[in-house]
């Protein structure tokens, strides 16, 4: 009755991507939990130790640092260790239950991995310093719609972000506490989001369309910031590297392209707290979104121009699940739950007036 295996979807398919779904809905869940219960579990860990181990403060290297850049250090590398955990378990649970419902009969994998990348293959698109620069200036545009996203919540609804956010952090100013900051800011996500985003999630869903795939990652990646401000720039951010992930075959750029994008927030932390006279950061900073905005146009000025192919190629393990069952099995209890979980973390960054 059907000559194209790609134009129907059998009930097994169905099944299968109910289970692939649910699974990756279950994971976010777990990644939003892990993330709020290690850092406190570990923080006790480490108390406990440097209780039992007081003589290592007594150094004369360690004399050298205030208690606040300790603290600091500390920290961050609870977070690192929180983080790296949770890449770890969130990883290990998606990769062994995705194994079990995609693998054992799944006959259009086209390999026992069903991965159509792997990290192994190492493949940067063309023109990968524009597109890193195109990257940022995607994430600062974003970040302006934030602004006008808190404006009208002010003007319209008496609802004010909490005025503890606009406070100065602390920021490390040792050598060691530099390096672990970066770390902690700019190399961990890089590894440890794309792994289970771009890697895992992202190869899982493809099968069922590169659109599907590329938005219910961006999604999920975008709430997973649980922060208004982060859910728009990092769900834009996460559409851009997917699709670069998907076009490549790689996640390397999507592992580059984040670590940079980190890496200038960075460096605009660091001239936001520092003693540069507020009219020459303002200088830097409009300076630096002149520079980001002026490239992306010519860029994409001359990728029109060149009508540059940006169309992704049909996955050769494509199963065709129709569009309204893909909507309702991704908003499935898990996913709803994870949603909720991030909106109610979100409200704890606004007051009402």
């Amino acid at each position: 009755m059907y000559n194209n295996r790609w134009e129907y979807s059998e009930k097994s398919d169905v099944r299968k991507f109910i289970s692939v779904i649910h699974v990756i809905s279950l994971a976010v869940v777990l990644e939003f939990l892990l993330l709020r219960i290690l850092p406190e579990i570990i923080y006790r860990l480490m108390r406990d130790f440097l209780a039992l181990y007081s003589e290592i403060f007594e150094s004369d290297f360690l004399y050298s640092f205030n208690l606040d850049e300790i603290n600091y250090i500390l920290f961050n590398i609870m977070i690192i260790i929180s983080s790296l955990t949770t890449a770890f378990i969130t990883g290990a649970f998606l990769i062994l239950w995705l194994r079990k419902f995609t693998v054992k009969s799944d006959n259009y994998a086209g390999d026992k991995v069903s991965f159509s990348f792997s990290l192994k293959k190492f493949r940067l698109p063309g023109n990968t310093p524009a597109l890193l620069i195109l990257g940022v200036c995607i994430v600062q545009v974003s970040v302006f719609f934030h602004i006008i996203f808190t404006n009208i919540l002010y003007y319209y609804f008496g609802v004010a972000q909490d005025p503890a956010l606009s406070e100065t952090p602390y920021f490390p100013q040792s050598v060691p506490g530099i390096i672990i900051f970066f770390i902690t800011i700019v190399i961990i996500p890089a590894f440890a989001e794309e792994f289970i985003f771009r890697y895992v999630m992202l190869n899982s869903l493809k099968k069922y369309g590169n659109v599907f795939a590329i938005t219910a990652t961006s999604v999920f990646f975008g709430f997973a910031h649980a922060s208004t401000r982060a859910f728009i720039y990092a769900t834009a951010i996460g559409f851009f590297s997917a699709y670069f992930a998907v076009k490549t075959k790689s996640i390397w750029f999507s592992v580059i392209l984040h670590a940079t994008v980190n890496a200038a927030s960075f460096c605009l932390q660091y001239l936001a707290a520092s003693s540069i006279p507020d009219y020459l950061q303002n200088f830097i900073y409009f300076g630096f979104l002149t520079v980001i905005s002026a490239v992306s146009c010519i860029y994409l000025i001359i990728s029109a121009v060149k009508r540059k192919e940006i169309t992704l190629d049909m996955p050769g393990n494509y199963v065709h699940i129709i569009n309204k069952q893909k909507l309702i099995f991704f908003f499935n209890a898990a996913s709803i739950l994870f949603f909720v979980l991030v909106i109610i973390q979100s409200t704890k960054d606004y007051i009402i007036l």
